[in-house]
């Protein structure tokens, strides 16, 4: 097993198809976005990662391995056929090779991420069946609930008005799009108010905002916030995806969802939701994703409300020593999912 805090160039793309052969297999991804930054982060970010590697090919840490291949030279790549990678925070997943299951290597992951963090959270990404059975025969149990939800746009001229157009409370509150120079610092500090019991989404830092606005994806116009004068007050983050079928319509993420505690009541994140619909449901896009904690009882009920349906899960287990009577170790956080902003929801 390998076990470090910086990859090779050759084992990144080597884990990188590892990844999209359990997706193929899965229908779900083995790591959320916060894991795949820390897997082609280009230094040492405090993620540790573990591989198992095929030893009927070239070890991804030996003198030979192919350092300079990547994806588009995947015959040369060493073939990886586990890994798992333990973020600073102590948030753990993984994937085994669908062919290479049954074997223990599962269990060799898991041991050693436990052996070096024993309050790890491992993710169950899908709550498939086989996963969930194999965490609790391991002795873990469930802590946390992720639920993805979805709602599918209408299409056509008229789209955006199937949707109603939600108002602030407050008239003297505008909604607008995102202006980086004018709004990034701020954007930090709301996020970080607003997700202050998050585990993963309110550390989020100006470098972190930073790296992600580089990302090919990132629309400013599709970071609709709110502001009351020069205050920044709430943001809807939405993320489009291109269609694997070049036929098909597009959907799209709400990516993350805040707003500062100063203003909860005036009903900003039902507004600017609103907003973010109508414009995607304008510009075709089919239908729109989100992920919201599971106990999370009044983002619950305002996504419900505007039309969104339950579509998926992911299940975050402990180990049994981990968790109190009143559930795991850590701070609660019922405003918010996730791990990355792809599943922040403060509603």
């Amino acid at each position: 097993m390998i076990v470090t805090d910086e990859l090779r160039p050759a084992q990144r793309p080597a884990v990188d198809l590892l990844l999209e052969r359990t997706r193929a297999h899965d229908g779900v991804a083995a790591l959320d976005e916060a894991a795949l930054f820390a897997l082609h982060a280009e230094r040492a970010d405090g993620t540790l990662h573990l591989l198992l590697s095929d030893p009927s090919s070239d070890s991804p840490d030996s003198p030979g391995s192919p350092d300079s291949a990547g994806p588009s030279d995947p015959s040369a790549l060493p073939r990886v056929l586990a890994y798992a990678s333990v973020l600073p925070d102590g948030t753990a997943q993984g994937a085994v090779e669908p062919g290479a299951r049954r074997r223990g290597l599962g269990s060799q992951l898991l041991d050693a991420v436990l052996e070096r963090r024993p309050d790890s959270g491992i993710w169950a990404h899908g709550a498939l069946d086989a996963s969930v059975a194999f965490l609790r025969e391991r002795g873990l149990e469930p802590v946390r609930e992720l639920l993805t939800m979805r709602r599918v746009l209408e299409q056509g001229a008229d789209a955006a008005a199937e949707i109603p157009a939600r108002e602030p409370r407050d008239a003297a509150i505008e909604l607008d799009a995102f202006d980086p120079a004018r709004d990034a610092d701020a954007w930090v500090r709301v996020n970080a108010r607003a997700f202050a019991d998050h585990p993963e989404q309110g550390r989020l830092t100006r470098a972190d905002l930073d790296e992600r606005m580089a990302q090919p994806w990132f629309r400013a116009e599709d970071l609709h916030v709110a502001r009351r004068g020069d205050e920044l007050l709430g943001f809807v983050w939405v993320k489009r995806e291109e269609p694997e079928d070049p036929r098909s319509a597009p959907d799209a993420e709400i990516y993350a969802v805040g707003t500062d505690p100063e203003a909860a009541g005036q009903g900003v994140a039902g507004a600017l939701l609103s907003r973010a619909l109508r414009a995607l449901a304008a510009d075709g896009v089919g239908a729109a994703t989100l992920y919201v904690e599971g106990d999370n009882t009044p983002a619950l009920g305002l996504y419900e409300h505007l039309g969104f349906d339950v579509s998926g899960r992911d299940l975050q287990f402990r180990r049994a020593r981990e968790v109190g009577p009143s559930g795991p170790a850590e701070a609660s956080d019922p405003a918010a999912p996730s791990s990355a902003p792809s599943d922040a929801t403060n509603a």
